[in-house]
């Protein structure tokens, strides 16, 4: 018996099977194609979920904004703000020639700066945030104002920014929606020749 390969015939199943097989790849391949040009983010880290409480009280939202910014948290740092509503009203001396930068600022640019000062910092920040003379004033039974000096002790690695030590007074507006209180507005002012938390979001927001 003659073998030759001009009379070999593919079986019929075999060759609807490759026929489906390259439809599929053929459908798909295009999205592949897609997802390789993105990049996975990271998931956040369980112990910085954890820090999180649900700031059913004035006090708890404020201890999780001052974890939040002595562990850069980024996740936690923008969840205790309040999305479109919210507004940074810088120290005026700060601002200086840089009006624009905070004329519209809101919760992008806190995580923007935010997020630039963690990736020019150390795995495990050494940063401390102190609240001293604090003051409340009760707008209603969902608004209030809290008032108070503040000592940022920031370590990062950046040497054009060579201060380690930011104070000033700092006044926040909390609301309550859904039994949860965020910070709606925040104003920053100097209290002496140092920088104050302007002068680090100015250099920072830039980096």
């Amino acid at each position: 018996m003659k073998f030759s390969f001009l009379s070999f015939r593919v079986p019929a199943g075999f060759r609807r099977n490759r026929l489906r097989r390259g439809w599929v790849w053929a459908r798909f391949a295009p999205l592949l194609a897609v997802a390789a040009c993105f990049q996975l983010r990271e998931p956040e880290p369980a112990a910085a979920a954890s820090e999180w409480i649900q700031p059913t009280q004035v006090d708890i939202l404020l201890a999780n904004f001052t974890t939040a910014v002595q562990r850069l948290n980024v996740a936690n740092y923008e969840r205790s703000l309040s999305g479109p509503d919210y507004r940074f009203v810088p120290d005026p001396t700060s601002a200086g020639s840089s009006p624009a930068l905070f004329a519209n600022w809101s919760v992008p640019d806190e995580t923007t700066y935010f997020t630039s000062l963690r990736r020019r910092s150390a795995a495990m920040p050494d940063n401390t945030l102190t609240l001293t003379n604090r003051r409340d004033q009760l707008y209603t039974a969902d608004s209030i104002e809290v008032s108070a000096l503040y000592q940022l002790r920031v370590s990062q690695q950046d040497t054009a920014f060579r201060a380690g030590l930011l104070q000033g007074n700092i006044r926040l507006i909390l609301r309550r929606r859904n039994n949860e209180w965020r910070i709606i507005a925040w104003r920053d002012q100097r209290t002496g020749p140092g920088l104050c938390w302007t002068d680090l979001k100015k250099y920072f927001s830039s980096q």
